[in-house]
């Protein structure tokens, strides 16, 4: 699991240490959510210059989409043609961020073809940034079903050595993110020592800034009960935000500014 905490102090680790496996499995549940969930740490490994000596795979999970962010209530049309005007969209620009983070060929990548929360209908939270909220109280049959699969993928992957599954830890709780973490979770539970992989729990940006006492106090219990150890380590946000802006131009509110840039500012502070 992901974390090494001294108990007064907050420790950065060296990026090299981070992730101590060779191979690493990206559970990105949207097209953005490698450059959020990890950005900074791919950008820190070239930096220093030790990108390739790890092997991503990206795992695009809902790879179905209806969303494109303003338009409201286009986002509820799970129509084809609604699908394939924004998957398309979201796609090109999530290969694009890609290939500037990894390189051309520095990465490989597969579409899990799940459909996205909108798709299957989920409501949008209240609140400055346009995403469905969703905990196990909220699953729907359809909610179930991914779970599902999700927990079967989960244990195939989990059955390969030197091999790291980074997952989001599901701040705020986005329904599609906290399906994904939670199959990840009970997996890990299930397979005890007998998994030969090693999961971690990343936080997703930028939800970590713009998040209540209430969610991150869940957050904090999510930790706690299972035990989880936490690593730091350093990236600029406004290399994030950067990215995050060129590429995914569907996608972004000014809020995600706010969010990335207050998340890193709390940790300055520790």
């Amino acid at each position: 699991m992901l974390m090494t905490l001294d108990a007064n102090q907050m420790k950065i680790t060296p990026i090299a240490d981070v992730v101590p496996e060779k191979n690493i499995i990206v559970l990105s549940p949207h097209y953005d959510d490698v450059l959020f969930m990890l950005g900074g740490y791919i950008l820190n490994l070239k930096k220093a210059g030790i990108l390739g000596t790890k092997s991503f795979k990206i795992k695009l999970i809902f790879s179905r989409s209806n969303y494109q962010v303003g338009e409201g209530s286009a986002n509820f049309d799970p129509s084809l043609e609604r699908v394939q005007h924004a998957t398309g969209i979201r796609l090109i620009e999530d290969q694009n961020c890609n290939d500037e983070l990894f390189g051309d060929s520095g990465y490989s990548y597969e579409l899990l073809g799940e459909r996205e929360c909108f798709v299957r209908g989920k409501p949008m939270t209240e609140g400055e940034m346009e995403f469905p909220h969703g905990m196990y109280e909220d699953f729907d049959e359809k909610d179930i079903e991914v779970f599902e699969r999700m927990k079967q993928r989960f244990e195939k992957y989990a059955m390969t050595a030197d091999t790291a599954i980074i997952v989001p830890m599901a701040i705020r709780e986005h329904i599609d993110h906290f399906i994904t973490r939670e199959a990840a979770i009970a997996v890990a539970e299930k397979l005890g020592a007998n998994a030969k992989a090693r999961f971690y729990f990343q936080e997703d940006k930028p939800y970590g800034g713009i998040a209540s006492e209430i969610e991150l106090e869940r957050i904090e219990g999510f930790i706690n009960s299972n035990q989880l150890n936490s690593k730091f380590y350093s990236y600029d946000p406004e290399a994030i935000i950067d990215l995050a802006f060129k590429h995914y131009v569907s996608q972004v509110e000014e809020v995600y500014k706010i969010g990335i840039r207050d998340r890193a500012d709390f940790w300055k502070t520790k």
